[in-house]
């Protein structure tokens, strides 16, 4: 049995497959998402659903579109690549990739401790001024000299005080509170400064040491309060801005000069492009977040800090500020002043 194809067959055919070929969204773009030129995998140590979460894969479909799919961004949540300091020392010894956390970072690189100023950023252009201005340059430098370059600053919120005991609106209010922290030699200071008890207990057991009165209170941004329900063990929730999380993202230099020069230059303009969309994305979370709580929690009370009494609790948080000089310089210190105030 024989078959026979008309000229006009063979046309089509040919037709059709040079016009899949050269389709953005067809074979090219397939074949190129199947196989792509590099693959970067980020971990995170929470949910594939939490802001780190999402604001990973926000950067991966942007990366995405537009290498064509020749750079693959993976995320691996909820600790699956280790927990943060196998993760960030992993990125420097070259066997991880990338990486998104906050305090991982700020103790490792001292010169980002700026973050743990207390008080420091009264608003989003405060953060923007120091994270997105003149200052970005010697920012990266930063990760640099500790053997990461650095692609996002991503927000996570403003952390917020839950606790049992009152609510918070002036410093004298956190007077003998046993107070949750996470770690970190600023947070010691502050709290100590405050003339509280800062106790360290780990995440995974914040939840049953507030219900049981383990500590008094703790902080963290609206979206962990809300996905960790902490408003079903806390009475009061105190809206006091007094530190601005940012989620960092940054990979480690063994994997980055394996990059092609041509893809460095994408993976980092949209790591910045990416960080407007992050800010408005926290905006309307922490929105929401506070709605479902006033909602799930009536009996909780919400209170706000005053902006008059800022001044109070900047003096009291001096020490901070004192320690970040010492650990950097008045320098650098000076320039992050002059930048989170406009001047």
């Amino acid at each position: 049995m024989s078959f026979k194809v008309s000229k006009r067959s063979l046309l089509a055919g040919a037709a059709a497959v040079a016009a899949l070929a050269v389709s953005s969204t067809g074979f090219v773009a397939a074949v190129q998402a199947a196989d792509p030129e590099v693959v970067m995998k980020v971990g995170i140590t929470p949910s594939p659903g939490s802001v780190p979460g999402l604001e990973v894969l926000h950067y991966a479909d942007l990366i995405k579109e537009r290498t064509n799919g020749a750079v693959e961004v993976k995320l691996f949540a909820s600790s699956l690549l280790g927990k943060e300091n196998t993760q960030l020392e992993g990125m420097v010894a070259g066997t991880h990739d990338a990486f998104a956390h906050v305090s991982a970072y700020t103790g490792r690189v001292k010169e980002e401790r700026y973050w743990d100023l207390p008080f420091l950023f009264p608003d989003l252009d405060a953060v923007k001024r120091v994270t997105q201005g003149p200052l970005r340059p010697e920012i990266e430098a930063h990760y640099r000299k500790y053997g990461m370059e650095l692609i996002a600053l991503w927000g996570y919120g403003y952390r917020q005080f839950m606790g049992n005991k009152r609510p918070y609106n002036v410093p004298e209010d956190l007077q003998g509170i046993k107070h949750r922290i996470p770690g970190g030699k600023s947070k010691q200071i502050l709290f100590t400064a405050l003339g509280a008890n800062p106790s360290t207990v780990t995440f995974s057991e914040l939840y049953q040491a507030l219900k049981a009165g383990v500590v008094d209170s703790q902080d963290n941004p609206l979206s962990i309060n809300y996905e960790t329900k902490f408003h079903e063990v806390t009475k009061y929730l105190s809206i006091c801005n007094y530190i601005y999380n940012p989620q960092i993202m940054a990979v480690g230099l063994p994997f980055w000069n394996k990059v092609p020069d041509k893809y460095k230059k994408i993976l980092k303009e949209v790591g910045l492009e990416s960080e407007e969309w992050s800010y408005d994305l926290i905006v309307r979370l922490d929105n929401e977040n506070l709605e479902k709580m006033k909602k799930e929690a009536p009996q909780m009370q919400i209170n706000y800090c005053k902006k008059e009494d800022l001044p109070k609790w900047q003096a009291v948080a001096k020490p901070v500020y004192d320690a970040f000089i010492e650990d950097t310089s008045q320098e650098w210190f000076n320039k992050i002043m002059k930048a989170a105030s406009g001047s």
